[in-house]
């Protein structure tokens, strides 16, 4: 019987990072659990996220302390390791080839070069960026490897209604609170009828106060019932933009970060999304107007984004690691 693939992924979490690569990489270690693998996440910079046993994950600063996961890892011998930061540098990337046998990146920079086997970007905007690799590197690059949670491959019960009815707010894991409340103002006077919903990420500064038709929301592990029950949300550019679209649910998404600005713009003018710049005011009133166009943003968004990417990307890696067992033996 052949063993389980062995794959380690080091991503980060925290304030001034948020959830974002966290959030993908553990829809990815779902993903390679579901094909067979045997996922092991490491995370810095995440000293309010305790080791989880149950899914193999464990906090571990290594992003200060670089030689502590090269002997997590040269013990552990997995076949592959996936990494998803942007702070992880080009010696680094190559000190990890020199310890396991494929490495790959999540990255939606092209920013330095990487010296690794396989590249992901599930990011609209990714085809048109130029990635500084080996000739033999492969590139995972669209929103068909977009790293969402395997259940948002389910096709959404989505029935668009007329009016406008409830709202989510979500802006990331350290948004601010008094960004979440501005922008709750906003959906409620644009809305006045309407239930809002705000997540609260767990490094978000600040208290966030619920109110009148105002849930506020913390410690979620999945946001995808409140996706699925909202008739419309407001978020980032990163990762929940495409739970949404996988979700057919409409989307106002702004710039949180400047490594979003690509994506957003592809997005928006792809017709996937509605631009949350330079007016949010201007853009809630258009949509919440508009239920035609919030039908026609909700189809889009489910067919270009159709929530199986996490699972494209495991079986990449376990067929991955199947190569390397074919050269060890050679």
């Amino acid at each position: 019987m052949t063993a389980a693939a062995r794959v380690a992924i080091l991503t980060e979490a925290g304030a001034g990072v948020g959830l974002g690569h966290l959030r993908r990489c553990q829809a990815l270690a779902v993903a390679l659990a579901t094909v067979g693998a045997e996922p092991r996440t490491v995370i810095g910079g995440a000293a309010a996220l305790p080791d989880d046993h149950a899914t193999g994950a464990r906090a571990l600063d290594w992003l200060r302390e670089p030689p502590r996961v090269i002997e997590l890892l040269a013990a552990w011998r997995p076949e592959v390791v996936v990494v998803d930061s942007y702070a992880a540098t080009t010696e680094f990337l190559t000190e990890l080839g020199g310890v396991v046998p494929r490495v790959t990146v999540v990255d939606d920079l092209a920013d330095r070069e990487l010296p690794v086997a396989l590249v992901v970007n599930g990011g609209y905007a990714a085809a048109g960026l130029t990635y500084r690799v080996r000739p033999d590197t492969t590139l995972l690059l669209g929103p068909a490897y977009a790293l969402l949670d395997p259940a948002f491959a389910v096709e959404p019960p989505r029935r668009p209604r007329g009016a406008v009815r409830r709202v989510l707010v979500t802006l990331g894991g350290d948004a601010p609170a008094a960004r979440l409340e501005a922008v709750a103002a906003a959906v409620r006077h644009a809305a006045p009828e309407a239930s809002v919903d705000v997540v609260v990420g767990p490094y978000a500064p600040g208290v966030v106060s619920a109110g009148e038709r105002v849930t506020v929301h913390r410690g979620l592990a999945s946001l995808r019932p409140l996706i699925l029950a909202a008739d419309l949300a407001v978020t980032g550019g990163g990762v929940t933009v495409y739970e949404c679209l996988a979700s057919a649910t409409p989307v106002i998404a702004s710039c949180l970060a400047d490594n979003q600005r690509p994506n957003v713009d592809a997005l928006g003018r792809a017709g996937l999304i509605l631009p949350g710049g330079p007016s949010l005011a201007g853009a809630l009133a258009h949509l919440i107007a508009d239920a035609e166009l919030r039908t026609v943003l909700a189809a889009r968004g489910r067919a270009a984004v159709d929530g199986a990417g996490a699972s494209r990307v495991a079986t990449a890696l376990v067929r991955a690691r199947v190569a390397v067992g074919a050269a060890r033996r050679v």
